[in-house]
């Protein structure tokens, strides 16, 4: 339970650091005439266990600023650290937890803010429990993580919804704690590099 209030106490630090000079530059920068702010949910995310819900505020011309919160809770398969065992078999947990993501884009249109074509770098900082299926005699490990993202992708507004999509790479660097780790046989893998990609819906506002 420590290490769990931990964890959320550093992604809340996290995610007010990260996003506070992004909101104080959106400020200064995003009231000019046609800034804009989009409210979207990545439709992808839902498939795999999380709901992921986003934030993005244009800055400046050709440059917009975001933040999505990704909330886990998820079925996944767990194995032994050291390999497999005959006496640890795979068991099945429910990992449950949150990821932060601070992001930048670059529109590369100036005559339509937020829109067409874009290329995103973002960082990400996870934490999460898991709970084993079955009582297991090492206890319920936990999940950190930290990384980051280079995307491209496309953003299209019809009307005042927002349809986005998006293709890239991701790093991550996972941290378990305790003696299970989750499935290396799992795609994508739980750690290293791996493709990203989905469809994100929302609201735009134009000012």
């Amino acid at each position: 339970m420590d290490g769990m209030k931990k964890g959320l106490r550093s992604a809340l630090l996290w995610m007010i650091f990260a996003s506070a000079p992004w909101q104080a530059l959106a400020q200064t920068e995003g009231n000019e005439k046609g800034s804009t702010t989009a409210f979207k949910w990545n439709a992808t995310d839902a498939l795999v266990g999380r709901w992921a819900l986003g934030f993005e505020q244009s800055v400046g011309a050709n440059f917009a600023l975001g933040l999505e919160l990704d909330f886990i809770h998820r079925e996944r398969f767990m194995e032994f650290k050291s390999g497999p065992h005959p006496w640890y078999p795979e068991e099945h947990a429910i990992k449950r937890g949150l990821i932060t993501e601070p992001y930048m884009r670059w529109y590369p249109r100036v005559d339509v803010r937020g829109q067409g074509v874009y290329a995103a770098a973002a960082g990400f900082l996870g934490y999460a429990r898991y709970q084993f299926v079955e009582p297991n005699t090492f206890g319920d490990p936990s999940w950190s993580a930290f990384g980051g993202s280079l995307q491209v992708g496309y953003q299209r507004l019809i009307g005042r919804w927002v349809v986005d999509g998006y293709l890239g790479g991701t790093w991550a660097n996972d941290d378990y704690s305790g003696a299970y780790i989750e499935s290396t046989a799992l795609f994508p893998p739980p750690s290293g590099w791996r493709v990203s990609a989905g469809l994100r819906l929302g609201v735009m506002r134009q000012r």
